[in-house]
């Protein structure tokens, strides 16, 4: 099978609706991103404003941090805020310690964690790391590889490992433009899919562009299972951790069932809980306003209890 060749912006866009690339490429005019190096690993970071305080946004499963650019710029006029792309690490507190040193290195010493799926899954091992350096997390569409998961939801993200050999001898080049496909149509609701063109052309070019074998391998098919295969998060073990949560949820989840957000609200019984429309996965993208209001309703609140 020959290798399909990367398209170009033009042609991955013309899909979109005019306004919504002009967005896109008036952000990265306006917020490059900087490629910062934590030891074997390159980090691409998007960063907007100064001080030792930031709202921090991980991503999902692409591992690419610019899809949170509306949110950046919504929330920047507020707060420091940074996002991020993921590197390569065969496990979860791998990226917490590359992320610790990476927010050494721009400054950071206290953070509110914005993080959807996998990225929730950082974000919560990083708060039982770091407990002091975290003001914060909002945990978005996210799971709970905690002790009480039925063995079945366990067992469906234990066995992504066998992924990872499928993957790493597969002429990957070819495979993009079908995982972006099957990202896209397999987590968006079919009423949603005109109204989403402009997601699907990122996700698209996301694949194309951002995504390689390496990171995307270790990352779903090592790091993920790892967790699960663990189970490492308990009830109470976050009992002396000072800081607050936010569970942003979406009904129609097409990863985390019923079962699996109950637990997760049992790790957090103080947690603020919010309700995100019905775009499952794709609720960020699909009512991008709302979730700005929710995010900075509580990122005020936040910064409201300090001051109390």
């Amino acid at each position: 099978m020959s290798e399909i060749q990367a398209r170009t912006f033009e042609t991955i866009y013309q899909i979109a609706p005019e306004a919504a690339v002009k967005r896109l490429q008036g952000f990265r005019e306006r917020v490059p991103a900087r490629n910062i190096e934590i030891g074997k690993n390159i980090y691409p970071v998007w960063n907007i404003g100064e001080g030792e305080r930031a709202a921090v946004f991980l991503p999902s499963g692409m591992g690419h941090g610019e899809v949170w650019f509306p949110y950046l710029t919504a929330i920047a006029p507020e707060i420091r805020v940074v996002a991020l792309s993921l590197a390569v690490n065969k496990t979860i507190e791998g990226y917490c310690r590359d992320l610790h040193a990476l927010f050494e290195r721009l400054g950071l010493k206290k953070v509110v964690l914005i993080a959807q799926a996998i990225g929730g899954l950082i974000a919560q091992s990083y708060v039982r790391l770091y407990p002091n350096e975290v003001e914060g997390m909002a945990l978005c569409m996210c799971g709970a590889p905690a002790q009480g998961l039925p063995k079945g939801i366990q067992q469906k993200w234990v066995e992504r490992k066998k992924l990872a050999s499928k993957l790493f001898f597969a002429p990957f080049k070819v495979m993009r433009q079908r995982m972006a496909y099957q990202t896209f149509h397999g987590m968006c609701p079919p009423e949603l899919e005109d109204a989403l063109s402009f997601w699907r052309a990122f996700i698209a070019e996301t694949y194309e562009y951002a995504v390689y074998k390496k990171q995307y391998i270790a990352l779903n098919c090592r790091a993920v299972p790892g967790i699960y295969a663990r189970l490492p998060y308990a009830p109470g073990d976050l009992n002396g951790w000072k800081g607050k949560t936010l569970l942003l949820e979406a009904e129609n989840d097409q990863y985390y069932p019923d079962e699996e957000k109950a637990l997760l609200r049992a790790l957090y019984p103080h947690a603020q809980l919010a309700t995100l429309g019905k775009g499952g996965q794709l609720a960020l993208l699909a009512e991008e306003r709302e979730g700005s209001r929710i995010l900075l309703d509580f990122l005020r609140g936040l910064r409201e209890g300090e001051g109390a």
